[in-house]
């Protein structure tokens, strides 16, 4: 196979990046993921279950539900392209 031949044909590993972007979207969306694990964990998930109220919501359910709205926001955010 010639060096042109090479050189248009696209990569036939699964997985391969069509550009440097792609990498670093799947990093993003990676890290995004580790994040959400950690504040999800049950011992960090414990600090909020007392009787607290915010705004008339109890604790507990105001930190599941904003941290899920955050998550979502920063997948939107981590998965658009420019």
């Amino acid at each position: 196979m010639s060096a042109s031949q090479q050189a248009s044909r696209p990569e036939s590993r699964p997985g391969a990046e069509a550009s440097p972007d792609a990498g670093r979207r799947r990093d993003r969306l990676v890290g995004l993921f580790l994040l959400a694990a950690v504040l999800f964990n049950p011992p960090l998930l414990g600090l909020f279950g007392v009787e607290g109220r915010l705004l008339g919501v109890p604790a507990f359910h105001a930190w599941v539900f904003g941290v899920w709205a955050a998550v979502i926001a920063l997948a939107a955010l981590a998965g658009r392209t420019r």
